[in-house]
C-alpha cells in the first residue's frame, strides 16, 4: 500500500512540474541487473537535475546561494539534458520526417535519400544532430561512469542507453536494430 501511494504521489508530482520536465516511463519484461541499475541511474540524473535546478540563488536576506555539489560529469550530464529539452521539438520533427533515425549506438543517424522538414534548413538539421549527439554522449558517459562496469562492459550499457532512446521515440520514427536493420516504430 505504501509503494502505491508513494507511486500516485510521484504521478500527481510530475504531472504537476510536467511544464519543468519531461518524464519517460519505460516499462520492460524482465530485466538483467545491469539494465535495473542504469535505468535507475537514468531516472535519478533527471530528478538530481529537478533539485539542482530548482535551488534558488539568492535566500531570503539576499545572500547568493551557492547550487549543490557536483562532478564535472555531472554538470555536463545537466548541461546535456537541459540542451536536449530545448532541442526536443526540432529532434522529434526530425525523428518523424524520417530524416534522422534512432541509431543502434544510441546516437542519432543522418537518413541518406530522407527529406528533412521544410521548417529547418540543411544547416540547421546538421546543427540539431550534431548537438543532440554530444548531449547523447554527455549523458552515456555519466551513465557509464556511474554504473561501476569495466570498459569491456561498455557495450551493454551503450546497448540500454540505445533501447531507452529507441523506446522514446515517437510512433512512425525509423529505428535501428542491433542487428543494424532499419525499420518504422
Amino acid at each position: 500500500m505504501t509503494r502505491f501511494i508513494s507511486l500516485f504521489a510521484a504521478v500527481l508530482f510530475t504531472a504537476s512540474c510536467s511544464s519543468l520536465i519531461d518524464v519517460n516511463l519505460f516499462v520492460v519484461g524482465e530485466q538483467t541487473a545491469l539494465e535495473k541499475q542504469v535505468l535507475g541511474t537514468y531516472s535519478a540524473l533527471g530528478e538530481d537535475l529537478l533539485v539542482y535546478s530548482s535551488v534558488r540563488g539568492v535566500d531570503t536576506d539576499g545572500s547568493l546561494n551557492t547550487p549543490p555539489p557536483a562532478t564535472e560529469s555531472q554538470r555536463a550530464a545537466f548541461a546535456a539534458m537541459r540542451n536536449r529539452e530545448y532541442n526536443r521539438d526540432d529532434v522529434q520533427q526530425l525523428l518523424l520526417s524520417g530524416a534522422v533515425g534512432e541509431g543502434f549506438s544510441g546516437m542519432l543517424v543522418s537518413r541518406e535519400n530522407s527529406e528533412a522538414p521544410a521548417t529547418l534548413s540543411e544547416a540547421e538539421v546538421r546543427q540539431v544532430l550534431i548537438e543532440e549527439n554530444a548531449d547523447r554522449e554527455a549523458i552515456l558517459l555519466r551513465l557509464v561512469e556511474t554504473s561501476g562496469v569495466d570498459e569491456g562492459s561498455r557495450g551493454e550499457v551503450v546497448a540500454i542507453f540505445a533501447d531507452i532512446n529507441r523506446d522514446a521515440a515517437p510512433e512512425g520514427s525509423w529505428v535501428q536494430g542491433r542487428g543494424g536493420e532499419w525499420a518504422r516504430k
